[in-house]
């Protein structure tokens, strides 16, 4: 009998810019999202967004 071998999909873990401690489990599926200088932003909260909204330069 032959062994049904699943592969695992290897991805990037990604958290909240704002409070790293949070992770994107389905950043798919996220609505608070920043595109800022070309690079997108996840947060947790749309507490979190604004903040960053405020004051990028905080956060990167």
């Amino acid at each position: 009998m032959k062994k049904k071998t699943t592969k695992k999909v290897v991805t990037k873990k990604i958290f909240c810019t704002v409070c790293p401690k949070w992770e994107i489990k389905r950043p798919e599926r996220c609505s608070n999202i920043l595109v800022h200088k070309s690079k997108t932003h996840y947060f947790c909260t749309k507490k979190c967004k604004e903040r960053f909204e405020k004051a990028p330069e905080k956060f990167i």
